[in-house]
């Protein structure tokens, strides 16, 4: 499989279960396979993914396990290749990683032409389509925002990024911005002060009502993302 790491598993046994009691390989990665197929779903809704699992290394005779959890290492992305965590409590303890690939394909604004350095840019330069995501799939824009410039030239026919664009402040200094922190299986948000001026894709500081500053990154909707 192609970009997995071959020897990444890299597990942490607290057993040695006997022969006979072994956890099926395949049974296990299809349990991964779809819960790290739903947690793509829930990040990216507007996508079609195709998920595949590493194989498990042979020579590691797992106990059965009904209700195996699974877990992503912090700073782990969802749209290109990783490892993910699995881990049994009963009957008998154990845990190992995975390597994982994930593919991402879904909508995107193409140039229709060559667009220079600087220059204005709106609905009759693009055109939508579907695209394989080399990116984070958030870094693909979906409508061209109002008043948008190009920072450096794009050829025909290329994807267009947030990163090619002169994008509006999305937050001003001063306002009051909601902050999001998301994680597998959660999400909270808590409002705070917007501490710099930011456009989408920018860090933003922000002062919580603590007075603690945090350090985000601003959403195309003005919100400001922290991870985790």
């Amino acid at each position: 499989m192609k970009r997995i790491p071959s020897g990444l598993l890299a597990a942490a046994l607290l057993a040695m279960p006997p022969a006979h009691a072994a956890e099926a390989g395949d049974g296990l990665r299809r349990k991964a396979q779809a819960w790290l197929a739903a947690e793509v779903a829930r990040a990216y809704p507007d996508t079609q993914q195709t998920v595949e699992i590493g194989a498990v290394d042979g020579r590691l005779q797992l106990p059965a396990c009904d209700a195996p959890r699974f877990f992503l290492p912090p700073g782990s992305r969802l749209w290109a290749g990783g490892s993910l965590g699995a881990r049994c409590e009963a009957p008998k303890r154990w845990s190992l990683y995975l390597g994982y690939e994930v593919r991402l394909s879904g909508p995107a604004l193409l140039s229709t032409r060559p667009l220079p350095a600087r220059q204005p840019i709106g609905a009759v330069d693009v055109q939508r389509a579907t695209v394989r995501y080399a990116q984070d799939p958030g870094a693909y824009p979906r409508e061209i925002p109002p008043k948008a410039t190009t920072l450096r030239p794009i050829p025909a026919g290329q994807p267009i990024m947030v990163f090619d664009l002169a994008l509006p402040d999305v937050i001003q200094a001063g306002a009051r911005v909601q902050v999001r922190v998301s994680g597998t299986g959660f999400s909270v948000a808590q409002e705070g002060q917007a501490l710099n001026a930011a456009r989408a894709g920018a860090p933003v500081r922000v002062k919580m009502p603590s007075g603690r500053i945090v350090r985000g990154i601003a959403s195309q909707t003005g919100e400001v993302d922290i991870d985790p």
